[in-house]
């Protein structure tokens, strides 16, 4: 019995290209963080807590899991002898991406809104000033 080392048309289709078409523009290029820049600029340091957790430490680069941010999470910047510093977090669709995914076909787009990964948070970019408490 001999097997026929063709590979059928349609079995590459389910292997290369559906792949390609389930898979979304910001699930793909999005990575798995979402990155918070706090400006060098600012004083005093101060650590960024967001939903009552402490997630890292400004001035600089804080990285977050996607999921960790949702629509209105509070993002605190305390340092001692300050007064707290309060940000309210918006999760923005990418226009970039819906973009890219309707122009590739509806499928990515669907993925991307069920992953969540469309989202971006806003504002991704802080130049605080804490006040001394008195």
């Amino acid at each position: 019995m001999k097997t026929n080392p063709k590979i059928s048309f349609s079995k590459l289709f389910l292997v290369t290209v559906i792949p390609l078409i389930i898979s979304s523009c910001a699930t793909i290029l999005g990575g798995k963080n979402n990155r918070l820049v706090f400006s060098e600029e600012s004083l005093p340091r101060a650590e960024v807590i967001i939903d009552g957790e402490v997630v890292g430490e400004a001035p600089g680069t804080v990285i977050i899991p996607k999921g960790k941010i949702q629509h209105g999470s509070i993002l605190v910047l305390n340092a001692e002898g300050y007064e707290q510093k309060e940000y309210v977090l918006l999760r923005k669709q990418s226009a970039a991406y819906s973009v890219i995914d309707l122009l590739i076909g509806g499928v990515p787009l669907v993925v991307d809104y069920t992953t969540g990964n469309i989202y971006r948070p806003k504002p991704t970019k802080f130049k605080y000033q804490l006040t001394k408490q008195n």
